[in-house]
């Protein structure tokens, strides 16, 4: 059994390394990182420990030498599993015809009884028979010319298929397969099965099977005192998109940050295509160009004044009431403009009586709409206010029936109105694709992710704005009002993926 080891500087270069040195068949032993530098560049480099037996090793020699340059490099780009194919047929084709060669050539003329055909003998040897064959018989000791005539006539078929022979063997392969064999005229008793062949070759095949039972028998003794290295084999995470396995450990933290396989995979494609391969080594590099994307791909709104008019959809418990409310006191504390609040929500109880007690307390007019010809009267009524905030019911969508009766419920559509879509940060990724595309029959403008200081995973935040290419608004990242609100940031988005700074905590609230 050959064991070698290959360093290279990617897991992709090291397994072509295995591939054209030791065949399809080989093994992959182990694989690790090296810390050490590799070549001039000094960017580390993958050291993969392979094994193949001795004799697939040989049949791959084999059918090398038979190929011209050109098609030795072409079947080595090609797949394993062609390689193999390929390797297979050209032996199994060769060994078929050398089969039919060492039956023709296996028995002399002048041990061939006319009558009972060829005689049980050993195999002998071509250029001691030949020469047998030409020296001049004794004519004399036979007493016969036709005798001398029929030896002669041996010798020289003798002769010719030895000569044919050595062209044979000394012909360049042609197309990656072996020459035809010649044909030469013999006799039908020439070509006849011996028993001695035949007992020959299942010597032969026994000592074959002891030979593969023995190279078995080492390399499960081999396997079985390694770690199994599953990256090795090619699987390592993001191989499904072509990725490199320098950006293995990327991928997963970006999984477990919550971003889906597809757009990491798009991710880091863009980078693989924009970065020089030297650079893949460097995880740091790698991540502040992925950080560096996020941050340019993640839309926002940026300012927070927006239209006159400003609903809030979204599905039960999702917090809109709380949005509302935070963005209120935004409005009134910090930019001292006049507000009054909304309710369309006469579905749960107490959603009125709790918007109305922070109307008290922000001291801003509070009223309810129950259909949309409401809307004229109350917008009439409150035309010198600069934000009119309305609180719309929790309602999953599930049905067209909830869809119309919650478009009854909005005021007609202008440039002075806008919708908020509202969404729990702890939701799955799953779940806030389905809202989106739920509530996407109310033409959202953008979006109000909640209870940021609950959640592990934030991925999903950018997997939203990317699906349904909506700005980010405002964050929600506690319960008090209106300190644990914040306008939404690139920079916020980068920092809650990657985990560079904690949540805001709450644990500093006033207790009771």
């Amino acid at each position: 059994m050959q064991v070698r080891k290959f360093e290279a500087r990617s897991m992709k270069e090291a397994l072509d390394m295995v591939k054209n040195q030791l065949g399809p068949d080989a093994i992959i032993l182990s694989a690790k990182d090296n810390s050490r530098a590799y070549g001039l560049a000094g960017n580390g480099s993958v050291e993969i420990t392979a094994a193949v037996a001795e004799e697939t090793l040989r049949r791959k020699q084999f059918v090398e030498s038979r190929m011209r340059q050109q098609e030795r490099e072409k079947i080595n780009r090609a797949p394993a599993r062609v390689q193999r194919q390929f390797i297979d047929d050209m032996v199994d084709s060769y060994q078929s015809k050398n089969a039919v060669r060492k039956a023709v050539t296996s028995t002399r003329y002048i041990e061939i009884d006319d009558e009972q055909g060829p005689a049980l003998s050993a195999r002998p040897n071509w250029t001691e028979t030949a020469k047998s064959m030409v020296i001049e018989p004794d004519i004399e000791a036979n007493g016969s010319t036709e005798a001398t005539a029929r030896i002669r006539s041996a010798a020289k078929r003798a002769w010719s298929a030895m000569n044919n022979q050595m062209e044979f063997l000394s012909q360049p392969s042609v197309g990656g397969s072996p020459p035809a064999m010649p044909e030469t005229p013999l006799s039908p008793a020439a070509v006849a099965p011996r028993a001695g062949l035949a007992i020959d070759s299942n010597a032969k095949s026994t000592a074959e099977y002891e030979k593969l039972r023995e190279e078995l028998v080492q390399l499960k003794s081999v396997l079985s005192n390694i770690q199994k290295v599953p990256q090795a084999t090619g699987q390592h995470p993001g191989s499904d998109y072509g990725l490199p396995y320098e950006f293995a450990s990327l991928f997963e933290k970006l999984l477990a940050a919550g971003l889906a396989p597809e757009i990491i995979g798009g991710l880091l494609q863009e980078a693989q295509k924009e970065m020089p391969l030297v650079r893949f080594k460097n995880r740091a590099l790698v991540e502040g160009w992925v950080a560096r994307k996020i941050m340019d791909t993640t839309p926002i709104v940026g300012d927070l004044q927006g239209t006159r008019v400003q609903v809030f959809v979204g599905p039960s418990g999702a917090g809109k009431t709380s949005a509302l409310v935070k963005l209120a006191s935004h409005y009134v504390v910090n930019a001292h403009k006049k507000v009054a609040l909304l309710t369309t929500d006469t579905f749960k109880v107490g959603a009125t009586d709790q918007l109305r007690i922070y109307s008290q307390i922000l001291n801003v007019p509070f009223a309810i709409v129950r259909s949309v010809a409401d809307w004229d009267y109350v917008l009439q009524q409150l035309s010198g206010y600069d934000y009119i905030l309305c609180d719309c019911p929790g309602l999953s969508l599930r049905s067209v029936d909830e869809i119309q009766m919650l478009k009854n419920l909005m005021p007609r559509r202008g440039d002075q109105v806008s919708v908020h879509l509202v969404l729990n940060a702890t939701a799955k990724d799953q779940d806030l694709s389905e809202m989106g595309r739920r509530y996407k029959a109310l033409t959202f403008k953008d979006v109000i992710f909640s209870n940021l200081d609950d959640s592990v995973q934030h991925g999903g935040i950018y997997n939203f704005v990317q699906r349904f290419s909506v700005p980010l608004h405002s964050f929600g990242i506690g319960p008090r009002v209106p300190e644990d609100f914040e306008a939404a940031t690139r920079e916020r988005v980068v920092d809650l993926v990657f985990r560079l700074s904690k949540v805001k905590k709450t644990d500093e609230a006033s207790a009771t």
